[in-house]
């Protein structure tokens, strides 16, 4: 399994020996002077064209072929990493400079909540763009105009009906945190899985059976981003692993004195970093470099994990199995009962040295390089354990070394991997897992093909005038894999596009031809950007261009893309929506068939018949200052005049479903769209319910889980904290807290709903109350510890109100049809309604 490896400070010929398998590679590369070269030659899987250059530009260190190459030996794989870490290696392990050793220690307990709050903040930075580039919805292309308008799925025999998960191609499911087969509502809520039954007409539920999943990942773990595929009687949970990944090595405290005197002269900074007075004159430790990136413990990296919930008895839900895998959870789709979970794994802290001083940086860039040289596999590939229900457990590396990829210039030391999981049987040890030595987070996937699109690996020496060039000429690499039915991804062609992608929606498959909206530059920097449809063959193993149209939305980046069989409609935006159709029948001759220009964004879009496609995002003003929740439907019958027909704004307002295609639901045989709304001008959190025809939008109504009625907020049914458990000063945080009547600190069973009415709320384990709340200190300057006793607490919740309108609790999420009702999901309960008159049914409490 992929692990961190801490060395001692002197480096030795016993530093661990290389592994490999017992085959030699005639092609592979000695890796004993790593100056004779800067890439390696692995096994090239496909045809040997060595004349086949693609996507090559003026920058020497961008000069190779993209196509990816295959390792047929352990050897092979080791002799790659082993050449190109030592290369790029320096005196602060593979990023940059700017650290001169560990002048600031830490305790086990303040490296733990450092490093928690580097996790969360990485996820929320993730979120963030997820949100601003969709990136969190990483399916497949297009779903036709037949596809929009056929039949919803056919529910029990009596004939009732039910809408699915908002998917973009026809056979290919995407998790979600609700599903339904309308019979049964399952929804991942506050860390639970709920499961709901629906009565044979529609109109009301009941909770059954729920399972707490937030520590399934193991031990001191927490999870979090949970989404489900359903598949009979079994539900697939997959999450991302926060916690348990921290390794304290005690040792540390020996080697370096601890500092527990802070220098008092109002630098928070200072007393952050544990500062000694005074300072010492020399280097300290007196060694040319430190043995620890992180004093004192080191990360082992993210985890997903797959978990596996028995739903046979609906009353008693029972996870039966965990799969843990090495890797941060980048997306995943299933086809036909089979699984592909993608998850990108960052290389691991392999125990790097780092320089004391300036000066001792070409000695620790040289002990860095030899570190290198002598890791293993296991330093390098990413693992798996699977734990059954009765603790067993077993480990092993997620992929086998000859089904590891590289291209064939260098993308970075991260391995994307494609997991394939049977979902018609218990989860058992992965197999014909297939994976690419390259930074991607963007997946599509058709019936019967998977594309990956990578990153380029940005050198972290480049000047900023080579900077600067690198990004006018930012290219992205597309891989393609075959997906046999009963076996892991094949890889087939890669290629490359200049730009970058905003998101799955701007890749499509037709007929084996493959088709890739971008914006040129990078993702971070639009100036002068414009955008452009490149259409693409294999031949051999690189995907060749085959036609190009560009010169869309010149100084725009692409909000949003749709392919609908021979068409694509994109979205640019700047000031305004340039809303292009372009023709795709002749993929050597695309054209631009019409543009429309119209104030405001939209963020997707989505057909409803042969003639109309509705766009969901944001009205502008005319300098491009986005106002509020815009609905469009634009006319394409004639695509070389589309128009826009009609448009449904509120200002001061989105939706959810701007950036999170699942969030919108299209209901043709009623004409209906839902959306998640937040207005803060009407003072409303739910759902706005239109009615869509040729002649324009209409809003029907709206659904809200907030009770009108309701007076008293802060309803909940864990202990609440009040100034008698904190009542002076003495009791830090705690104190000011129960002071404010907006906040609130409540302790929580691991029965309790939790949550409270009127207010958002934070959670974190009960063994985090330490770490989250300052308690002031005693007379002797020691911190005090929490005031009330946790015995029996499972976790702790910090609410605040937020108006009460857009309550955590009360916020609509998701929104789904089974038999003429609309039922709905928010953190606090399931809502159904009368999908024609909207009158509400039924509640059900989560």
């Amino acid at each position: 399994m992929m692990r961190n490896a801490i060395l001692p400070t002197v480096l030795t010929a016993a530093l661990l020996a290389a592994a490999g398998c017992s085959a030699d590679d005639p092609d592979a590369i000695d890796n004993s002077d790593p100056s004779e070269t800067s890439s390696t030659d692995p096994q090239e899987n496909g045809d040997d064209d060595d004349d086949a250059v693609v996507g090559t530009s003026d920058d020497p260190v961008r000069f190779a072929k993209v196509a990816l190459r295959q390792f047929d030996e352990c050897d092979a794989f080791l002799d790659y990493v082993h050449t190109e870490g030592a290369e790029r290696v320096g005196p602060y392990g593979f990023g940059d400079g700017g650290w001169y050793g560990p002048d600031v220690f830490f305790d086990d307990q303040e490296v733990m909540a450092v490093e928690r709050e580097e996790a969360m903040e990485e996820d929320q930075a993730v979120s963030t763009e997820a949100q601003a580039t969709a990136e969190s919805d990483d399916s497949g292309s297009d779903v036709a105009f037949e596809q929009a308008e056929s039949e919803p799925a056919s529910g029990d025999e009596s004939g009732g009906t039910f809408s699915t998960t908002n998917t973009q191609v026809e056979g290919v499911d995407e998790p979600d945190i609700v599903k339904t087969d309308g019979e049964r509502i399952l929804a991942v809520i506050n860390g639970r899985l709920v499961y709901v039954s629906i009565a044979p007409d529609g109109t009301a539920g009941e909770r059954r059976g729920s399972i707490d999943l937030t520590q399934a990942g193991g031990p001191n773990t927490y999870l979090y981003g949970q989404e489900i595929l359903v598949n009979g009687d079994r539900a697939f949970v997959i999450a991302q692993v926060e916690g348990g990944g921290i390794v304290y090595d005690t040792s540390f405290d020996e080697q370096v004195p601890q500092t527990t005197d802070l220098i008092d002269d109002g630098d928070a900074e200072a007393e952050f970093a544990g500062i000694e007075e005074p300072m010492p004159t020399e280097p300290f430790p007196d060694q040319p470099f430190f043995d620890q990136p992180f004093p004192g413990g080191y990360n082992t990296g993210p985890v997903t994990a797959v978990i596996e919930v028995d739903l046979a008895n609906p009353d008693s839900l029972q996870v039966v199995n965990t799969l843990t895998l090495d890797g941060r959870y980048v997306s995943a789709r299933s086809i036909a009962g089979t699984a592909r979970i993608a998850v990108t794994t960052p290389p691991t802290d392999l125990g790097f040295l780092y320089p004391s001083s300036p000066n001792a940086e070409a000695s620790a860039a040289e002990a860095n390089r030899e570190l290198v040289r002598q890791t293993t596999l296991a330093d390098w590939l990413p693992g798996f354990t699977l734990t059954a229900a009765n603790g067993s457990s077993d480990s092993g590396s997620l992929v086998d070394c000859a089904r590891i990829h590289a291209p064939g210039e260098f993308a970075g030391f991260d391995m994307l991997s494609v997991v394939t999981l049977s979902l018609d049987e218990s989860l058992g040890a992965p197999a014909d897992t297939t994976s690419i030595m390259a930074t991607g987070n963007t997946v599509y996937a058709s019936q019967d093909r998977m594309y990956i699109a990578t990153n380029e690996w940005i050198p972290p020496t480049l000047d900023e005038q080579a900077r600067g060039s690198w990004e006018e000429t930012y290219q992205t690499g597309i891989h393609r894999f075959a997906l046999p039915t009963d076996a892991g991804a094949e890889y087939e062609a890669s290629g490359t596009v200049d730009g970058h992608l905003l998101n799955q929606f701007s890749m499509h498959d037709r007929d084996g031809t493959f088709f890739v909206a971008t914006t040129t530059g990078t993702p971070w920097s639009s100036d002068g950007s414009e955008s452009q449809i490149v259409s693409m063959r294999p031949n051999g193993d690189i995907l060749e261009h085959v036609g190009q149209v560009g010169g869309l939305g010149k100084g725009e980046q692409i909000f949003s893309v749709r392919y609908v069989d021979q068409t694509a409609y994109v979205v640019t935006f700047r000031q305004t929506d340039p809303f292009y159709v372009v023709d795709l029948g002749d993929p050597a001759e695309m054209i631009v068939r019409g543009e429309l220009k119209i104030p405001g964004v939209s963020t997707y879009l989505h057909p409803i018949s042969d003639s109309l496609v509705l766009g969901v995002g944001q009205d502008a003003t005319e300098e491009g200052f986005q106002t509020g929740s815009k609905v469009s439907l634009f006319d394409v019958s004639d695509p070389s005049d589309p128009r826009e027909v009609d448009v449904w704004t509120l200002p001061n307002s989105n939706s959810d479903a701007e950036f999170d295609h699942r969030a919108f639901l299209w209901w043709a045989p009623t004409s209906t769209a839902v959306l998640p709304l937040v207005s803060w001008q009407d003072q409303f959190a739910g759902a706005v319910v239109l009615n869509v025809t040729e002649d324009g939008i209409t809003e029907q109504g709206r659904v809200s889980h907030v009770d009108e009625d309701r007076e008293e907020s802060g309803i909940t049914d864990c202990r609440v904290l009040t100034i008698d458990d904190a009542p002076d000063e003495s009791f830090g945080d705690l104190f000011w807290i129960t002071q404010d009547a907006g906040t609130q600190v409540q302790l929580c069973g691991r029965d309790d709903q939790g949550g409270a009415t009127g207010y958002s709320c934070d959670t974190f384990p009960a063994d985090d109350a330490q770490n989250m709340f300052w308690f002031g200190e005693d007379g002797l300057g020691n911190t005090n510890e929490f005031p009330v006793d946790l015995e029996g607490v499972d976790r702790i919740e910090w609410c605040w109100q937020d108006g009460g309108f857009n309550g955590y609790e009360e916020r609509i999420i998701r929104t789904m049809v089974i038999d003429g009702q609309l039922w709905s999901l928010s953190n606090g309960q399931l809502q159904a309604n009368d999908l024609s008159t909207l009158e509400t049914t039924n509640t059900v409490n989560l």
